[in-house]
């Protein structure tokens, strides 16, 4: 009877350690579920922004990386250079992630954003 207690307490303390270092998955089934890692949903796909909205309100506003995953835009810009006074034709990406700017970059040909079409969007000063 002891012996059979010691196993018992071998067995689940190896339990146990096999739960706390990862092998006991959401889908382990020589756990009960009390034990397993709790499983992770998916984060639901972001709806499509209104880029031309966004550029309207905040188009002056310096945008912040942040972490995942979002959307980019091709937008043309007439852009003060710091050389120059005159403004000048320019085409960014823009990278939108959770309904903010996260990123822009001035466009290169791996972008594709030479053969987008663009439309006028009056900016808000």
């Amino acid at each position: 009877m002891p012996a059979m207690k010691i196993a018992m307490s071998v067995l689940a303390c190896a339990l146990a350690l096999l739960a706390g270092c990862g092998v006991a998955d959401q889908y382990a089934t020589f756990l009960p579920k009390a034990l397993r890692q709790p499983s992770t949903e998916p984060p639901a796909p972001e709806g499509e922004p209104d880029v031309n909205e966004m550029i309207r309100v905040g188009g002056d506003t310096r945008p912040h990386r942040i972490a995942g995953r979002g959307f980019s835009a091709c937008v043309k810009a007439m852009v003060v250079g710091p050389m120059n006074p005159e403004p000048q034709p320019i085409t960014l990406l823009v990278t939108i992630e959770h309904g903010k700017f996260a990123d822009r970059h001035r466009a290169t040909t791996q972008d594709g954003c030479a053969t987008e079409t663009y439309e006028k969007v009056e900016v808000a000063r």
